[in-house]
C-alpha cells in the first residue's frame, strides 16, 4: 500500500501582503538605527554632544594689540602753512617754531650799480642765542610813500642760519630815487638746538685784489665798475664727505657798512674729511672801498 504525499499547504492573499508587511518594517528599522535615524538615537546622540562640548573649557580670546592711536573728537588740527612737519612733529605737544621776532632785516642802503641803476643792500641777521632757523624765508616789501616799488631779490637764504650770522640780502628792480619804508613778513620757520646739523667747514680768504671792470651796454654807452676779486680756501674739518658748498661773501667799508656783495655755489668737487680745495669770485663794489670781507656758508653731508 503506497503512502500518499500530502501537498504543501498555500498561502492566502492576506497572508502573503501580511508577510511582506512585517519583512519591510524589519528592513526600515535596522536601516533607521544603522544611520542613527530613530528619534530615540538622536536624542541620546545629542545627549551626549552637548554633554561632550560642556565639559570642555573655552579657549581665552586673544588680545588685540596695544595702538598708539589717540582718537579725539573734536580733533585739535594743527595747520602751519608754508612749513612741512614730520609725524613726530605733529605728535609732540612741545613743539615750537623758530620765533621770527628773532629774525631781523637791517635798514636797506640805496647804492647804484655799474649801469647807475639804484639798489638796496640789506642783512639778515639770527639775533636768537639758543636756535638755529631752518629754511628762513621772508617776503619783502618796499614804499616810496604809499607807492609800493616793484623789487626783488636776488637770492635766497641759507637752509641753516646760524645765531649772530649775517646774510647780506641784494633787492633791485623799478628805478627809484628813494625809499620811505621797508617790511619785511617773515614766513613760519622750523628751529634747531645747538650745535646743529650743518658740516664743519673752514673758510679763509687768502688774498684780495681791488680792480676795475669796464662794460658796454646796447653798443653804445661804455661803463666802469669797481670789483674786488677774492681768493680762499675750502677746508672740510667734519667727519664725513661734503659737498654743494655755498657761500655769502659780503664786503663792508670803513664805517662797516656794506659796500657789495654775492652768493655762489661754489665749484669745488666733493671733500672727504680732512680735504681742502680753493676757489675765487669777484664780487662788484657798489660803495666806498671795502675794509673786510664777510663769509658765511652752508654745505650738504654726504
Amino acid at each position: 500500500m503506497k503512502a500518499s504525499r500530502s501537498e504543501p499547504k498555500r498561502l492566502s492573499l492576506p497572508a502573503k501582503a501580511g508577510l511582506v508587511l512585517v519583512i519591510l518594517a524589519a528592513g526600515g528599522f535596522a536601516l533607521a538605527k544603522y544611520h542613527g535615524l530613530l528619534p530615540w538615537e538622536k536624542a541620546k546622540a545629542t545627549t551626549t554632544t552637548q554633554a561632550a562640548m560642556a565639559s570642555q573649557t573655552p579657549a581665552p580670546k586673544p588680545v588685540p594689540p596695544a595702538s598708539r592711536i589717540v582718537r579725539v573728537s573734536p580733533a585739535d588740527t594743527r595747520v602751519i602753512d608754508h612749513v612741512r612737519l614730520t609725524t613726530a612733529e605733529l605728535l609732540d605737544p612741545d613743539f615750537a617754531l623758530f620765533d621770527p621776532s628773532a629774525l631781523t632785516l637791517s635798514p636797506p642802503r640805496r647804492l647804484l650799480n655799474e649801469i647807475e641803476r639804484p639798489l638796496l643792500l640789506a642783512e639778515v641777521v639770527n639775533r636768537s642765542d639758543r636756535y638755529i632757523a631752518l629754511s628762513p624765508d621772508m617776503t619783502v616789501s618796499v614804499f616810496d610813500g604809499s607807492r609800493p616799488l616793484r623789487l626783488r631779490q636776488e637770492w635766497s637764504l641759507p637752509a641753516r642760519l646760524y645765531p649772530g650770522e649775517r646774510i647780506p640780502v641784494l633787492l633791485q628792480g623799478d628805478d627809484f630815487e628813494r625809499y620811505s619804508e621797508v617790511k619785511a613778513d617773515w614766513l613760519p620757520a622750523k628751529r634747531a638746538a645747538l650745535p646743529g646739523p650743518r658740516p664743519k667747514l673752514g673758510i679763509t680768504i687768502d688774498n684780495t685784489e681791488a680792480a676795475v671792470g669796464t662794460g658796454t651796454l646796447n653798443f653804445t654807452y661804455r661803463y666802469r665798475y669797481k670789483y674786488v676779486m677774492v681768493h680762499g680756501r675750502v677746508r672740510n674739518d667734519d667727519t664725513v664727505e661734503v659737498d654743494n658748498v655755498k657761500v655769502w661773501i659780503s664786503l663792508y667799508d670803513a664805517q662797516d657798512k656794506l659796500s657789495g656783495a654775492r652768493y655762489s655755489e661754489l665749484r669745488v668737487p666733493k671733500l672727504k674729511p680732512g680735504e681742502s680745495a680753493p676757489f675765487q669770485l669777484d664780487i662788484k663794489q657798489y660803495g666806498g672801498n671795502f675794509a673786510r670781507v664777510g663769509v658765511v656758508y652752508d654745505a650738504k653731508a654726504n
